[in-house]
């Protein structure tokens, strides 16, 4: 499992060109099904009216909200962008490919991005400088903070912006970067001035446990089955983005961090029946104490030697109860 460092970028030979915004009508609408990949597609945009652009292959809609079946976010853009995602049935059918809000219990800027090589979703928040995380490496923050999320932090990065003349909608649904739904161009790379900057925070749904879209064979791969291993859909990334908005407001205002809402991810055949929620810590403690005792009892002498099996045996069991009551995701 390898750390997340940037989002892919994604290749285009097109240069930047001039694109015009057009009233998304229920006409539209209608034309639109297809040119998504799905009907679901449409569904998903709540509310009426809001404008629509396209270029190679990226849709662009603003002034519509977003819905997945847990709750709606009132987007500032929402991207569609070809080939992000299979054809075939799926989870992932009619779900947008990018799509960036305002927070507005925190003011913190969110986005849902898709990789467009696997095909699964990621999620970020951004922390304005005068954050206390702000320029903080991911894998640099203690565990004392209490920041839980899914799979753990494995993105941390200034805001993608910079000198770019015309930035095309290609770009954009690829980028990490300010929540806005209008730019002024820029139209020579000199006329760019540094603004302010935010401190994005970020995780990936590509670990053991994840079914990643664009891999035919991903429930083959090594434990797999044993992890249980599904797709996490927009929905249940939107709720993850949220609780970490969440969490990270309360570091910023020095209160406590609170738990997430919602279904957290849990391995079934890794964690004992029963175990889950308030459980899990008492279930880790269990096992520690486990694999005491298991390393205290491998050694056994018999006049003066030792029994290597035993020694084995012990260290097997601790090892095994240590992966038995630790949950895989937070």
């Amino acid at each position: 499992m390898s750390k997340k460092t940037a989002p892919n970028d994604r290749n285009s030979k097109s240069k930047s060109v001039a694109v015009v915004a057009q009233p998304l009508t229920p006409t539209l609408e209608k034309q639109l099904s297809p040119v998504l990949g799905s009907e679901f597609s449409v569904e998903k945009l709540s509310g009426r009216g809001g404008q629509v652009t396209r270029e190679a292959g990226v849709t662009r809609i603003v002034g519509r909200d977003y819905a997945t079946s847990l709750e709606t976010v009132s987007a500032a853009e929402i991207y569609f962008v070809n080939g992000s995602k299979p054809r075939e049935e799926g989870p992932w059918l009619g779900e947008a490919d990018k799509v960036s809000w305002i927070d507005p219990a925190t003011g913190y800027e969110c986005i849902v991005m898709r990789d467009d090589r696997g095909g699964f979703l990621s999620g970020f928040v951004g922390v304005p400088e005068g954050h206390p995380l702000f320029g903080w490496a991911h894998d640099a923050i203690p565990v004392g903070f209490g920041i839980q999320v899914h799979g753990g932090l494995s993105y941390s990065r200034i805001c993608q912006d910079g000198p770019s003349p015309l930035r095309s909608l290609v770009d954009e649904a690829r980028r990490v970067c300010h929540v806005v739904v209008e730019r002024e161009p820029v139209r020579n790379a000199t006329e760019h001035r540094a603004g302010e900057g935010h401190w994005w925070f970020g995780f990936d749904c590509n670990h053991l446990y994840d079914l990643v879209p664009k891999n035919p064979r991903d429930r083959d791969r090594f434990m797999g089955p044993e992890t249980s291993a599904e797709y996490r859909d927009d929905a249940y990334v939107v709720r993850e983005v949220l609780n970490l908005a969440m969490q990270l407001n309360a570091i910023a205002t020095g209160k406590p961090v609170p738990r997430g809402r919602g279904r957290r991810c849990r391995p079934s055949a890794l964690i004992p029946s029963g175990v889950d929620g308030e459980n899990s810590r008492q279930a880790s403690a269990r096992g520690s104490s486990v694999g005491m005792v298991a390393s205290r009892a491998r050694w056994r002498v018999r006049g003066r030697e030792r029994s290597y099996l035993e020694d084995r045996a012990g260290r097997l069991l601790a090892g095994t109860t240590r992966l038995l009551s630790r949950p895989l995701c937070p």
